[in-house]
């Protein structure tokens, strides 16, 4: 986890969410071997930036957000993994305001 950044664990995916200066929020994906083939990853890699893309009017400003599979996120449809990232930005976002 990267200094400065707060860690939301999904039923999918964890995500590390850093703010910084403003601008477009800026997405990482990280999914090492042991997730699976080199398709695997692939395609977990695909989903995410799609989800990302068409959510990106939900993410404020000045974000970086690392995604990381879990175990389960090889069975998750696209459509689920967008919502958790939108629900896991919300929290951090409740999170920074308390």
């Amino acid at each position: 986890m990267a200094r400065g950044s707060q860690r939301h664990i999904g039923r999918w995916i964890i995500i590390d969410v850093r703010q910084r200066t403003p601008s477009p929020a800026k997405l990482g994906i990280t999914v090492t071997k042991k997730y699976g083939d080199a398709h695997v990853r692939n395609r977990f890699k695909r989903i995410v930036r799609e989800a990302f893309r068409l959510s990106r009017s939900h993410f404020p400003d000045g974000l970086d957000i690392l995604v990381k599979p879990r175990t389960m996120a090889t069975e998750a449809m696209m459509q689920e993994i967008q919502q958790e990232l939108i629900k896991l930005v919300e929290d951090y976002e409740k999170s920074r305001i308390t």
